[in-house]
């Protein structure tokens, strides 16, 4: 736009001199102007410009300019510099803090004022909790794991809850230990149903399934010489239960102990020192035979009744166990528990295996040594009985073991 130059022709009254006066611009005319004279800023944000008129005297004071201000967290660009939210007056300060809570003790620190969309927050505070069982002070008292609710009996239960206070199940306590809880002590939970008159496996049912099981009994008998009158009674006693309907689906084998100190041979044909198989499971109306031989059997030397236990369970004499037979055992005789194989075998690895595989063990010896044998029938005193030469006491005893499993005759 050219520059125009305005002349105004003054006339004075009463005279006739005239005066020419140089206008700045055109009257009433208007043009953008700074909110700082001078300045080159270009109008960013909230910075804009203002507007000057033209009058008479020149361009009038610049009006409605915005210039910049202090950055504070609204959303906007004040300072106009083209950033929003770049810097505000609370970047950096701590907020969050509570009254009477030591900062920096535990888990307890301070927050600091962030700018999120214009809105301030303040981000990172953590304040004292409820103390937990993780090695941390939660309550930042300067204590770690203290003060936690029931923490010497908290209830803890890894079974389905549905089997809890069912039958045999229960719950049991955790302690805190480390910053975590330790195993759940004491608790029991289902396991598969065994004839013992207690719900197992925490149905609400006792003894289920097994009542038409088929039952393979396995005697071990010591044939020493001390235990001659036990023999003839165990003979005589046993011997009508063999033509009870009650056997009718019981299978029997017969392992000796005490035999004469030489190498004997199983029916595998592998040698086994102190023991001999008599015989694998025959039915009750043959087992008989098979009882009557041992008393013409040469005897002698020690009773290594926890290997014959052993080789029963893991298999070693194979034993032709049916697959869904109740598996018994009944150890007879007048020695403690002991053994000869290199390293020997123990009640309480004897234990592990009736545990793990199910196993049925009664035991007929005498007081003196019940504590060699206590630990594999698991201290139950109904499965263990003193030996006696009268018959009829061995017919009561023996007729109550079978009348106690849970199987049934055909």
């Amino acid at each position: 736009m050219k520059n125009l130059l305005w002349l105004i022709l003054l006339t004075t009254l009463g005279c006739e001199d005239t005066q020419l006066i140089r206008l700045e611009c055109v009257p009433n005319t208007t043009r953008e102007c700074h909110w700082e004279e001078n300045s080159t800023q270009i109008a960013l944000g909230e910075c804009s410009m203002g507007v000057e008129v033209c009058t008479s005297a020149g361009w009038s004071e610049c009006r409605g300019a915005q210039g910049p201000e202090e950055e504070t967290c609204d959303g906007v660009d004040n300072n106009c510099n083209g950033v929003v939210d770049e810097t505000y007056p609370e970047e950096n300060q701590l907020c969050g803090m509570l009254p009477d809570v030591s900062y920096g003790t535990g888990i307890c620190s301070p927050g600091t004022f962030i700018c999120e969309r214009g809105t301030l927050f303040c981000a990172d505070h953590t304040g004292p909790e409820e103390e937990i069982c993780d090695n941390l002070d939660n309550d930042c008292n300067g204590v770690v794991d203290d003060n936690i609710p029931n923490q010497t009996a908290t209830v803890c239960y890894d079974g389905d809850n549905s089997t809890l206070h069912v039958g045999q199940c229960r719950a049991g306590v955790q302690y805190c230990s480390a910053g975590g809880y330790g195993p759940c002590e004491g608790q029991v939970l289902p396991e598969a149903e065994r004839c013992d008159n207690i719900d197992n496996d925490c149905d609400g049912e006792i003894d289920e399934g097994l009542e038409e099981r088929a039952v393979d009994i396995v005697f071990i008998l010591d044939i020493s010489g001390s235990f001659d009158e036990e023999i003839n009674s165990m003979i005589n006693g046993i011997e009508p239960l063999l033509t009870d309907p009650l056997t009718s689906r019981f299978r029997f084998g017969l392992i000796v102990i005490g035999s004469r100190d030489q190498i004997d041979q199983d029916l595998m044909g592998s040698p086994y020192k102190g023991m001999r198989i008599i015989t694998d499971f025959v039915p009750a109306d043959e087992f008989l035979d098979f009882l009557l031989t041992v008393r013409d059997l040469p005897s002698a030397g020690r009773e290594p009744s926890y290997d014959a236990l052993t080789y029963i369970m893991d298999g070693t004499f194979g034993m032709t166990f049916g697959e869904t037979t109740q598996k018994v055992v009944i150890i007879m005789t007048d020695e403690e528990g002991q053994s000869l194989t290199i390293p020997h075998h123990s009640q309480t690895s004897c234990r592990r295996l009736v545990q793990d595989l199910g196993y049925e063990v009664f035991i007929f010896a005498l007081q003196e040594h019940y504590p060699s044998f206590s630990v594999i029938i698991n201290n139950d005193a109904a499965r263990y009985f003193s030996p006696s030469a009268d018959a009829q006491t061995v017919f009561q005893q023996i007729k109550s073991i079978f009348d106690g499993l849970c199987v049934g005759g055909g």
